[in-house]
């Protein structure tokens, strides 16, 4: 009778733990299943962009291997300025669209670790303050730094960020993700700038008689349209010299805006299309690389950029249709604006780019598409690299006199500013 009951007890206890695992393998993996595919539902409302039969051919790759990516973000600064889930890459008709973008911490397991990439922006980055930010992170994952304000605007001060970030995406070439502020390409529709080394076609051909024709009516030397009028270069003092040398050969130097001159009609564009040869595309910041839509005013515009900035700009616009400021003196500046206007054939020639390349803003969303495909590059998450002196990168003038003491949590990165080789522990979790 004993034997009898305890086996009917032992019986009821494994039926018992047999269904409860069952109910609990149900509900991981509908949990499991809903985490990863959650946005598959909201992308309905693509449809009409993208119909079913357009995704077709990408349906295999995009229920498959779904990579998360963390926009890390804190009460001071909570903004996703790339959107959430998978439409961003479905939106941008990336090459890979399966991966999630989120600012929720908590979305794998209530754990950050479990993200394949933790993404940064500088406007949280450049107020660092260690309670705010990851205190501890996988092997695997990868930390990207994303910045696109100007690193002269913008230094990173604090000696934590130093072998910190796996990946970079910003405007700079030397970044894993490079993203322009604008592009050269040929009217095949291949990107030729910028890069490290750019070969420009030497044997440019004349404009037309027509596009001369559209600049007959220029009678002004060079102008400039201010829309900050507060940086932290002293502009004016250059500004000041140009245009002194200028008047040495009866020509001006018109500035409109920050209380200057006014604007017929409040269009500045169409003014610098009429009535001027040059454009000065002055850049609000003295940074590497650092090249914004500021010369499109005068390329889209019928006139000549003189560009002054810390770019080198022989890896960013065509040879021969600029003048540039940051290495020419303001009186070989001003006499070779002269000579061009007293002999128009030589400034035409600045314009014999219109025959071979465009020359826009930069479609910002590729470097979206890029960190996805990086994402799923086995080479790319099997190598670890690091930046390690990620501050010296992002900002390459001397630290000391941008730094001190402002961004010190301690005495150790007040000493940083002076000795870059000081290194701090960090907390890397299995």
């Amino acid at each position: 009778m004993y034997v009898a009951m305890k086996t009917e007890t032992f019986a009821k206890l494994f039926f018992l733990i047999s269904f409860t695992g069952l109910i609990m393998y149900a509900v991981l993996a509908f949990y499991t299943f809903h985490t990863a595919y959650t946005t598959v539902a909201d992308l309905e409302k693509y449809n009409q962009n993208y119909p079913i039969a357009d995704m077709n051919p990408k349906v295999d790759r995009f229920y498959t291997d779904l990579k998360y990516i963390l926009i890390w973000t804190t009460p001071e600064y909570f903004q996703n300025p790339l959107g959430e889930g998978q439409g961003p890459f479905v939106k941008y008709d990336c090459p890979y669209y399966n991966c999630y973008l989120t600012t929720k911490k908590d979305l794998l397991n209530g754990d950050y670790k479990n993200f394949d990439a933790v993404f940064m922006d500088i406007n949280l980055l450049r107020k660092w303050k260690k309670m705010t930010l990851p205190r501890s992170r996988s092997q695997t994952q990868k930390y990207i730094f994303h910045g696109m304000r100007s690193s002269d605007e913008t230094p990173i001060c604090t000696i934590n960020a130093d072998n910190y970030f796996n990946w970079t995406w910003s405007y700079k070439l030397s970044s894993d993700i490079v993203t322009p502020f604008i592009e050269v390409r040929d009217y095949e529709g291949n990107q030729i700038a910028p890069r490290v080394k750019v070969q420009w076609k030497k044997d440019m051909t004349k404009i037309s008689d027509i596009e001369k024709e559209k600049m007959k009516t220029k009678t002004k030397a060079v102008v400039w349209v201010m829309n900050s009028c507060s940086t932290r270069t002293n502009r004016m003092v250059f500004v000041k010299q140009l245009r002194d040398a200028l008047r040495e050969h009866s020509l001006e130097l018109d500035i409109y805006g920050c209380k200057m001159f006014t604007c017929p009609g409040n269009d500045c564009m169409k003014l610098v299309e009429r009535d001027y040869y040059y454009y000065l595309a002055y850049e609000d910041s003295n940074a590497e690389d650092y090249v914004t839509e500021e010369v499109l005013k005068a390329y889209h515009h019928n006139a000549v950029p003189i560009v002054k900035g810390g770019a080198n700009y022989k890896q960013f616009l065509p040879d021969g249709s600029y003048l540039d400021a940051s290495v020419s003196d303001p009186r070989k500046i001003a006499a070779a604006v002269d000579h061009s206007i007293k002999n128009l054939e030589i400034y035409y020639d600045y314009h014999r780019w219109r025959n071979h390349y465009t020359i826009k803003k930069s479609e910002y969303w590729k470097g979206l598409c890029q960190l996805c495909e990086l994402l799923h590059s086995k080479a790319n998450l099997e190598t670890y690299s690091s930046y390690d002196k990620f501050r010296t990168w992002w900002y390459t003038d001397p630290l000391k006199e941008r730094c001190y003491p402002k961004g010190a949590e301690s005495m150790v990165d007040v000493l940083s500013y002076l000795n870059s080789t000081k290194r701090v522990k960090r907390t890397v979790s299995v």
